[in-house]
């Protein structure tokens, strides 16, 4: 006779293997009578693997006790340890967090497909999952409340009455409150937006209530607020919605304080309007001592083109009528001495004139005056000019002048040459050589760059002469170089004028430049 097993009947084991969690089954010995499929899944073991080993080999930490209740203790099918988290050993080593439940058992009665003596079911679950998330939320709590906490702005959660939910601390300090006495309480009335007549607005034009309302942010940038000791206060306020579930449950209203930006924004304005006026008292003493010095400046040039060089004009009109009066003969050497004299007065009455006119001038200064001249007229003319300022010294000149045609300022070229020459004889040594001193002027071109050199035997000394020559470089758009040889060489200047060679242009034959100096005063900064 063949006996099938009745569907409706199953077995314990059957049962077991049915259950989500992992269930053991251990006696009072502590060893795992039965094992469900669950249990040994979670394990990593199979069933029969499981089943003869302690439980100690799986849940370390396991309550020993529990497997020893008294008999007839009254607690049995009521469940102890229920919901303790322990860590459970795997297979391989590992280990995770697991949530266990144990049922006592009655040892005396019988539990079908349940061995003899077994005391205690233990039902396992791996709660690692849960565990982590339920660590990631704390994390995430403490980190928002520590936004909170430490946020400059004041921040204040409501529901949708418009009450108060929780407050951070610097919206407590606002509110003038502690976080417990506020929660619940309604905060129109805590802080309640003025219209520009000082009169409350209307309740419904709150931005936290427009915010629960619409469903969207709204704020009110500046905004002139009343707190709850009557105190008024500019801030800016916004508030934003709350959602759950795609239903508005609250709104977030975040204030900022204006007060310190405000005091912030007047110690600049108030510490600008100290730099100013201590920049306008800089200005005043300035301007007193500029005028001082253009007062000082205007009496110098009157001296010095008024009595100063009526002076040197008559003791040069009178050194130079002793050292020509044939009626009293004098030896040789006052003689020389006189002519002497008299070269060096010409000379201060030059350095006097230069210096003097161009302050007497008050108009603005004037540009080159160009025109096309030939370039060994200009060399020549400045020869001649430089013996205004070369005294008595005796000059032999070596010079390359080719005749081309350039087109210039001639004064200006005219002054340029001599007081280069005048620079490359002076000296201010005692015992420099009597002999003549020997000058080299050059005059090239290159395409349309007219190049002017002049080489002599000393470095010069007087820095009005490239003062001016400097001005003139400058006015006409070139440069001045200076080379200096090393010990008693002498000295080179070189000065380029740019676009100042005409090849296609013919000067006339018969145009000369002017030997005179040119007109002190017509380029201020020549020899200011």
């Amino acid at each position: 006779m063949n006996f099938e097993k009745n569907p409706t009947t199953l077995a314990h084991e059957d049962v077991l293997d049915f259950v989500p969690d992992g269930v053991l089954i251990v006696d009072d010995n502590g060893t795992v009578t039965r094992a469900n499929l669950a249990a040994a899944a979670l394990l990593g073991y199979e069933r029969h693997a499981v089943e003869g080993r302690g439980v100690l080999d799986f849940l370390p930490s396991f309550d020993w006790n529990l497997t020893r209740l008294p008999p007839h203790s009254g607690e049995f099918g009521r469940a102890h340890a229920a919901g303790v988290r322990t860590t459970a050993r795997t297979r391989d080593g590992g280990a995770f967090t697991a949530e266990i439940t144990a049922l006592p058992l009655d040892r005396d009665a019988f539990h079908v497909d349940i061995p003899d003596g077994s005391s205690l079911v233990v039902s396992l679950r791996n709660v690692t999952p849960a565990e982590e998330e339920r660590a990631a939320l704390s994390h995430a709590l403490r980190q928002a409340e520590a936004v909170l906490r430490t946020a400059s702005e004041a921040l204040v959660g409501t529901d949708t009455e418009g009450r108060i939910d929780l407050v951070n601390p610097a919206a407590a300090r606002l509110l003038q409150g502690k976080a417990s006495d506020l929660a619940g309480r309604e905060l129109l009335p805590l802080l309640t937006p003025l219209g520009d007549d000082g009169e409350p607005l209307d309740a419904q034009t709150a931005p936290w209530i427009l915010a629960v309302a619409t469903g969207r942010g709204s704020g009110l940038p500046g905004q002139v607020v009343r707190l709850p000791d009557g105190t008024r206060l500019t801030a800016n306020i916004a508030a934003r919605p709350v959602t759950e579930d795609g239903r508005v449950v609250g709104a977030v209203v975040a204030l900022t304080d204006r007060r310190p930006y405000e005091k912030l924004a007047d110690e600049y304005l108030a510490a600008r309007t100290r730099t100013a006026r201590q920049h306008e008292a800089a200005l005043a003493r300035q301007e007193q001592r500029t005028d001082r010095a253009v007062e000082h400046a205007h009496e110098l040039a009157g001296f010095l083109a008024g009595p100063l060089t009526r002076a040197l004009h008559h003791l040069h009109a009178e050194t130079s009528r002793l050292a020509g009066d044939s009626a009293r003969p004098l030896w040789p050497e006052a003689a020389l001495s006189l002519d002497t004299l008299a070269a060096e007065l010409r000379l201060t009455m030059a350095l006097v004139s230069s210096r003097s006119r161009p302050y007497v001038q008050d108009g603005a200064p004037d540009g080159p005056r160009r025109r096309t001249v030939l370039i060994d007229d200009v060399v020549q003319a400045g020869m001649r000019a430089a013996t205004t300022f070369m005294g008595t010294t005796h000059v032999e000149f070596s010079v390359h002048a080719p005749k081309f045609a350039v087109h210039v300022d001639p004064e200006d070229m005219t002054t340029a040459v001599g007081r280069l020459i005048a620079e490359a004889i002076h000296t201010d040594e005692d015992a420099a050589p009597r002999e003549p001193r020997h000058v080299f002027v050059a005059a090239l071109h290159r395409h349309s760059l007219l190049r002017i050199e002049v080489r002599g035997p000393y470095g010069g000394g007087v820095g009005e002469h490239l003062d001016v020559v400097q001005g003139i470089a400058r006015a006409h758009g070139g440069t001045l170089h200076t080379h200096r040889a090393p010990g008693s060489g002498g000295s080179t200047y070189v000065l380029e004028l740019p676009s100042a060679v005409r090849d296609d242009t013919v000067a006339d034959p018969g145009t000369t430049a002017p030997p005179a100096l040119r007109p002190a005063g017509r380029h201020r900064a020549l020899t200011a």
